[in-house]
């Protein structure tokens, strides 16, 4: 009997989760935002403004989907490594950050928690129309029990919470291994790997998975993209493919609090078509791919490597010892499309 991974007889849609607009600090207006994703197949943008959480529901129609959403950040105050003296390195870049993806299950929901006033006096000194803006006064701080405390008064107001960019925040396994209360990890931020070469990371996806803190974690993909002087150059290389049954707010919503999506990179990023467990055997039907692997909780790694060709198809025998599994496919550009972590009890037949 079959026993599906990925849910089939759904739809498969395109979505950036990680996106800047000129409601903070990027270049484009949401629905000039919309109009290049779409153009690119995308039927689904998340709209991260930076603090601050705002509707884009006129933007949904038949064929696209505007999330709201938001990316908050936590902000240390201190070098976290020891610097020479100057003006360059005593700023931002030397000090650790926490920056979260949030995405409301209410498409209406734009109530800001853990959050105080100081933000928004902020964007309007720069000239940004915040709006009317309720918020619970809470004051963030770059400790693990106010990380936690955020993540907690996010979830509790109905928000999808993902950390973003570990590289590029400067974490490291003290503060990502010790927070609790993720829904995902962005195991691609494709603008700082663009700018870096540091930021597709899902070996932190596996710390984080073994260290148990965070057991049922996913792993999804973004942009973002803030367009700076109009260049696309960062836009259309992290995505996220979510199953859903039809283009709604809720029905996808639920798909992403399910974890019924993989993500994947490239402009024309490699697909996973069917996944499934049969017989003990997990598999996978992929387009052309020069590598297929499963990851394992241990060093108990199989893969389909195909000596310079390409293969659409893979089959792994699953142990009890994997304890946890994900998949990857990887194409001939170095593309890759990952599945987060699976519990093998659930799939083996008794």
């Amino acid at each position: 009997m079959k026993k599906y991974i990925l849910p089939a007889d759904v739809n498969w849609y395109r979505a950036n989760m990680h996106c800047h607009t000129t409601v903070s600090d990027g270049h484009y207006s949401p629905a000039e935002i919309k109009e290049a994703y779409k153009n690119m197949g995308y039927s689904i943008v998340a709209y991260t403004d930076h603090e601050i959480i705002r509707t884009h529901n006129d933007l949904t129609d038949d064929e696209f989907l505007a999330i709201t959403s938001s990316e908050f950040s936590i902000n240390d105050n201190k070098p976290c490594f020891d610097i020479p003296k100057g003006s360059y390195m005593e700023g931002w870049r030397s000090k650790k950050v926490i920056h979260l993806g949030i995405y409301s299950k209410d498409k209406d929901n734009v109530f800001h928690p853990a959050t105080n006033g100081d933000i928004f006096n902020w964007w309007k000194s720069q000239g940004k129309d915040v709006g009317e803006v309720e918020y619970d006064g809470y004051c963030r701080e770059y400790t693990i029990e106010s990380i936690n405390e955020t993540i907690k008064r996010l979830n509790e107001k109905g928000f999808l919470v993902s950390m973003n960019h570990p590289n590029w925040s400067l974490n490291d396994m003290n503060d990502y291994l010790n927070i609790e209360g993720l829904w995902s990890l962005e195991i691609l931020n494709y603008a700082t790997e663009r700018i870096s070469g540091t930021e597709y990371c899902p070996y932190i996806y596996d710390h984080m998975v073994r260290a148990g803190k965070n057991p049922n974690l996913f792993c999804n993909m973004g942009d973002d993209n803030h367009n700076r002087g109009g260049s696309f150059d960062h836009s259309f290389g992290g995505s996220t493919i979510i199953g859903a049954k039809e283009l709604k707010y809720d029905t996808v919503m639920s798909a992403l609090e399910r974890g019924e999506f993989y993500c994947a990179s490239g402009k024309n990023p490699p697909k996973i078509l069917d996944l499934y467990v049969e017989d003990n055997i997990v598999k996978i039907d992929c387009t052309p791919a020069t590598d297929i692997f499963l990851t394992g909780m241990g060093r108990n790694f199989r893969f389909a490597n195909t000596d310079a060709g390409e293969v659409t198809h893979a089959e792994f025998k699953l142990d009890p010892q994997d304890v946890m599994f994900r998949i990857t496919v990887r194409d001939k550009f170095g593309n890759n499309a990952h599945t987060h972590y699976y519990k093998v009890a659930d799939y083996l037949e008794k």
